[in-house]
């Protein structure tokens, strides 16, 4: 990600060091936009040249809400003028979205060529992953630390904010489209990969007019809906893995597996979306694995007493072994005749360090588990999104949980499942 210069044009005024104005003039402008008001975007891909297509179809993939086409569009037109600089710069970022060879690594996703690696040279896949990585970031829910992971000048963050203001405007699309093509000579760019389509939100608000639609409403559904999706009182949502390495978590709380992921990782994240809106119970999911660990029909048994808001659930131990069964792993539990161990005994199974997909951490008062990206775990990180009805238990969190919990409670022990 390149860095540009620190002084900015925003608004008619300069605006350069020092740092805590310009954080102070980013920050206070910015509408601080949650994620249950994320999800897709009504704007209409159809007709739009490709360019645009990439930028409304990756936000919308990964969730950026109303706006996020046109961050991306910011971001690409500040870092390569739409394609048209495909320098490498000094600080070594590549491709279509200036990003470091590192983070590509991590956050690249093939979209043109599905199964194939991942290149930073092709428009969709670099736009795509950008999305992924702002997604990755907090974005929607905090575009300023979003944009500044990507660049950390909080120039550059306030730069792509006036040019996103500009894109996403009453004359948005009109604009960008206008841009683009000054850019590239007074035309739009073509020989462009075509535009991939994914299954996603409906515009459709749920029957309580909220626009988003809570774990609980959210199930699986057969006749009448597409493979792969849920149905939501008229909103559907994408339950399908999303490209790329990491998981994302929507905004309903539920979980996408990525793609590249081991099908036994696919399936801990499924495990994880199956209890993730049940209540916080001490004890729950340690006794009778058939019941507690079932991954068609989970119910929770074992727990001291009600749970914290009156209903069966999953303490820490319990959740992280429900997901770790979904995965295969019930062999570590003694299978369905078995239990599951206190917090400070998951170092009894799988191999030190942190794995490649998977890991938990745990002490001997508690355990949570990182997989593909995210979080699973009965704590919340402060300023994540609050978990759905009821208020407590197992949620899904953004993979900085980790270093959260290290700072707060540990130090913690990494464990993984051998091979993941």
């Amino acid at each position: 990600m390149r860095k540009p210069s620190l002084a900015v044009l925003v608004g008619g005024l300069l605006i350069g060091a020092p740092l805590g104005l310009v954080f102070s003039l980013v920050f206070l402008g910015e509408a601080q936009q949650q994620l249950c008001g994320g999800g897709t975007s009504d704007v209409s891909a159809a007709g739009e040249p490709p360019l645009v297509q990439y930028y409304i179809g990756a936000a919308n993939r990964y969730s950026l809400g109303e706006n996020g086409y046109a961050y991306l569009a910011a971001i690409n037109d500040v870092e390569t003028t739409f394609g048209t600089n495909l320098h490498t710069s000094s600080a070594g970022a590549i491709g279509w979205m200036q990003f470091e060879p590192g983070t590509f690594v991590r956050y690249g996703v093939a979209v043109s060529q599905p199964g194939g690696a991942p290149d930073a040279y092709d428009p969709q896949d670099a736009i795509y992953s950008a999305a992924n990585y702002l997604h990755a970031s907090r974005a929607p829910g905090n575009w300023s630390e979003a944009i500044f992971a990507y660049n950390r000048s909080p120039a550059y963050v306030a730069q792509i904010q006036a040019l996103a203001a500009r894109y996403s405007g009453p004359n948005g699309l009109q604009d960008l489209r206008a841009d683009i093509a000054a850019a590239w000579g007074s035309t739009q760019p073509s020989g462009l990969p075509a535009p991939a389509t994914f299954v996603s939100y409906s515009s459709t608000a749920n029957a309580g007019g909220a626009g988003c639609c809570t774990s609980e409403e959210a199930a699986p559904v057969g006749g009448g809906s597409s493979p792969g999706q849920a149905s939501c009182a008229g909103l559907n949502i994408d339950v399908t893995p999303v490209p790329g390495p990491i998981a994302v978590i929507m905004p309903n709380g539920l979980a996408r597996p990525p793609e590249q992921a081991p099908p036994e990782v696919q399936a801990m994240v499924a495990a994880g979306d199956r209890i993730n809106d049940m209540d916080y119970q001490w004890g729950g999911g340690h006794a009778n694995l058939s019941l507690s660990d079932s991954q068609t029909d989970p119910q929770p048994q074992g727990g001291d007493g009600p749970g914290d808001n009156g209903t069966p659930g999953y303490d820490c131990s319990g959740s992280t072994g429900y997901v770790l069964y979904g995965g295969g792993f019930g062999s570590y539990f003694g299978g369905p005749n078995g239990a599951i161990p206190s917090s400070g005994n998951f170092g009894a199974f799988g191999r030190p360090g942190r794995g490649r997909w998977v890991t938990w951490y745990f002490t001997a008062g508690h355990v949570f588990i990182y997989v593909a990206g995210i979080v699973f775990d009965t704590n919340h990180t402060p300023g994540a999104r609050p978990p759905t009805n009821p208020p407590t238990g197992p949620r899904w969190t953004t993979g900085d949980d980790v270093a959260w919990e290290q700072s707060s409670s540990g130090p913690y022990t990494p464990q993984h499942p051998v091979g993941l």
